[in-house]
C-alpha cells in the first residue's frame, strides 16, 4: 500500500527532519530495504542507484499535495533509471514473486518507442555472473490512461495524471540465480518538454506470490492468488483460506489477516490486503478534533467482522494514498480531512430491489441520499455524483478524486485511481473490485474486457441506468463510468442495511473563514507547513 509520508519542523538552529516510516517498509513480505525512499544516503535514497535524468525529489506541487518523496524521471533527458539490488530471496517460499511500484506521469512525460520500463536482471554468486534479464514496456499503459482517462480530472482534463500501479510477474530462470537488479527507467526521451515532463516513482515492492499451474495475467489481478490451505466459506463470495490446522473464521479482520480474506468472482483476491492502515498527517484532525502537529499511522484504519447476512466495515475514513493539501489556499476548499470511525454493513446476498430508481439529473428524486452511499475497499466512502445544491460534484478533486466534505470526511464522487492497490489496472481485462454499494452490490473499474470500457458497450449488456448490468462470473454488478455521469452509481440496484440509514453521528474538527492566501493561523506561503522540506535541508 502507500500512504508514507514525511513530516518536518522547526528546531532551534535550523531546519530538522522526522521521518515516519513507511507503511510498506514495516510489510515483512516486501524484499526491498527502503521501498519508499524515506532513508537516505547523501544526495539519494539509501541501497539505490541514479542514473541519467532521474532526480530524488518531492513528488506533488509542494502548495497543493501530500505527497512523498521519490524519483522524478525526466523525459527531457535522454534517458534514465533508478535501481536498487536485492539478495535475500528466501528461496524456500517458491521461485515466482511480483515487482510492483506507483507511478504517476505528468502531462509532458514522453518518450519514443515506447521506452519506458521495468526491469529483472538476474545474477548467480552474489552478483558476480550475470545470467539473464526480463523487462517489461509500460509507457503504453500511459498512453491507454491517457486515451481512456482523462476525462476523470477535474474539468474532464488531467484525469491520467494520477498514481498508479505497475506491476510484473516472474520466475528465477535458474536455481542458482541469488540476486536481482530491479530497474525502472526510460530511453528515447523527446526532449524539448521541459515542464511537466517527468514520471513519477514511489513505494516499490518485491513480493513472493504461489507458484501458480497457469499464472494468471498480472493485469488487472490482485496480489493475493489462492494461497495454500483449506478455503472455509463466510457467506456470499467470501471465503476464508485456512492455515493448517486451523478450523474456524477468525472475528476480525486487520493487518495480520487480510490476506487471507479471499472474495471469489473471475479469481480469489484479497480486496483488503494492504489496504487496511493509513496515516493521519500532520494538519489532518484527529477523532479528538485537534489538528494533528505530527504524522500518525492508524494501523485498524480498516477493520472487517462478518455476522449473519452481512460484512461489516469499520473505518476511520483516512486514504491510503497521497492527497491534496486540505484546507485549499485561497478560494478552494476550506475543510480538514477529519479522522471519522464508523461502522457500515453490506448485505452478503444482495437482491434487486423491484421498487429501486435511478437518479435524475439533479437527484430532485432523491434516489441516492446525500453523504456516504458505499465504501472503498481502503475505508473512504463514495458519495453520489452532487454536491449540496444538486450540481455536478465531479470537479475540485485532487488527484487521487478525493475531497473532505464540510464534516471533515474524505470522499469520492468519481472513479478513485488511487484506490486500485494492490491491483494494476491497465485496461487489458475486466476491471478489479473497488469497493462496494451500501446495497451490497460490487463497484468494479472501468473496464469491462481488453481495451473495451463499460461505459462504451451497447446492447443488451449495456450498463443501464444505475451503472450497472450482469454477467454469469459476477453476477450483477456496478462499474465506474470516467467523465460520464453518475460517475459511480446511479442509484441503488438493491436494498441497503437498515443500520445504515439512520443519522450520522457527530464529528468534524474545526471550520475556519479561508480566503486568498489565507489559513489558519494566518496566510501560509506555498510549500510551508509540516511535511515538504526535501530530506536533509
Amino acid at each position: 500500500m502507500i500512504g508514507r509520508y514525511t513530516a518536518a519542523f522547526l528546531q532551534a538552529g535550523g531546519l530538522a527532519l522526522a521521518v515516519v516510516a513507511s507503511a510498506r517498509a514495516g510489510d515483512a513480505d516486501n524484499l526491498i530495504a527502503n521501498p519508499g525512499f524515506e532513508q537516505r544516503a547523501g544526495n539519494g535514497p539509501a541501497g539505490f542507484e541514479l542514473r541519467g535524468g532521474a532526480e530524488y525529489r518531492f513528488l506533488g506541487d509542494t502548495g497543493k499535495d501530500f505527497s512523498s518523496f521519490g524519483i522524478g524521471l525526466s523525459s527531457d533527458k535522454t534517458s534514465g533509471a533508478v535501481s536498487c539490488v536485492v539478495s535475500d530471496l528466501q528461496a524456500g517460499h517458491g521461485k515466482w514473486f511480483r515487482f510492483g511500484f506507483r507511478g504517476l506521469p505528468q502531462a509532458n512525460f514522453a518518450v519514443h518507442d515506447n521506452d519506458l520500463y521495468m526491469k529483472i536482471e538476474f545474477f548467480g554468486q552474489g552478483g558476480k555472473i550475470s545470467y539473464d534479464a526480463k523487462e517489461k514496456k509500460i509507457y503504453d499503459q500511459v498512453q491507454t490512461l491517457r486515451r481512456d482517462l482523462t476525462a476523470n480530472g477535474d474539468g474532464h482534463q488531467h484525469g491520467a495524471e494520477v498514481w498508479r500501479n505497475y506491476m510484473i510477474d516472474f520466475c528465477l530462470p535458474f536455481p542458482q540465480v541469488d540476486q536481482l537488479k530491479l530497474s525502472i527507467g526510460f530511453g528515447h526521451g523527446a526532449a524539448g518538454q521541459r515542464e511537466e515532463a517527468e514520471f513519477f516513482v514511489d513505494d516499490l515492492s518485491l513480493t513472493h506470490i504461489p507458484d501458480p499451474p497457469n499464472l494468471p495475467s498480472p493485469a488487472a489481478r490482485p496480489t493475493a492468488i489462492v494461497p495454500s490451505g483449506q478455503l472455509l466459506p463466510m457467506g456470499g463470495r467470501w471465503f476464508y483460506a485456512a492455515r493448517e490446522g486451523e478450523t474456524s473464521v477468525p472475528t476480525l479482520f486487520d493487518a495480520s489477516n487480510a490476506g487471507r480474506l479471499l472474495y471469489h468472482d473471475s479469481v480469489y483476491s484479497a480486496p483488503f490486503a494492504g489496504n487496511t492502515g493509513a496515516w493521519l498527517r500532520a494538519g489532518d484532525v484527529g477523532r479528538d478534533g485537534q489538528v494533528a502537529s505530527k504524522d500518525r499511522f492508524i494501523a485498524d484504519n480498516v477493520t472487517v467482522q462478518f455476522e449473519a447476512g452481512a460484512m461489516i466495515m469499520r473505518t476511520h475514513g483516512l486514504p491510503n494514498h497521497p492527497t491534496g493539501r486540505f484546507p485549499e489556499l485561497g478560494f478552494g476548499n476550506p475543510n480538514y480531512i477529519t479522522e471519522n470511525v464508523r461502522s457500515f454493513y453490506f448485505p452478503l446476498a444482495p437482491s434487486p430491489n423491484p421498487r429501486h430508481i435511478a437518479s435524475d439529473a439533479d437527484n430532485s428524486n432523491r434516489a441516492l441520499p446525500m453523504g456516504p452511499i458505499g465504501l472503498a475497499v481502503n475505508g473512504v466512502v463514495f458519495f453520489n455524483p452532487f454536491d449540496m445544491g444538486g450540481q455536478d460534484a465531479s470537479d475540485m478533486m485532487d488527484r487521487c478524486c478525493g475531497h473532505p466534505a464540510p464534516d471533515g470526511q474524505y470522499h469520492y464522487h468519481k472513479y478513485p485511481i488511487c484506490v486500485n492497490s494492490p491491483w494494476a489496472d491497465d485496461g487489458k481485462a475486466h476491471s478489479p473490485l473497488l469497493g462496494w454499494a451500501f446495497d451490497g452490490y460490487p463497484l468494479y473499474g472501468p473496464y469491462e474486457s481488453a481495451d473495451v470500457m463499460a461505459k462504451d458497450i451497447q446492447g443488451n449488456r449495456a450498463l443501464n441506468e444505475f451503472n450497472m448490468h450482469y454477467d454469469e462470473t459476477r453476477g450483477w454488478h456496478y462499474h465506474v463510468t470516467p467523465g460520464k455521469f453518475p460517475y459511480l452509481i446511479g442509484g441503488y440496484w438493491g436494498t441497503r442495511d437498515s443500520r445504515d440509514s439512520g443519522p450520522r453521528p457527530p464529528r468534524g474538527g474545526p471550520r475556519v473563514p479561508f480566503g486568498p492566501g489565507g489559513g489558519p493561523g494566518g496566510p501560509r506561503e506555498p510549500g510551508a507547513g509540516p511535511g515538504r522540506p526535501p530530506p536533509g535541508q
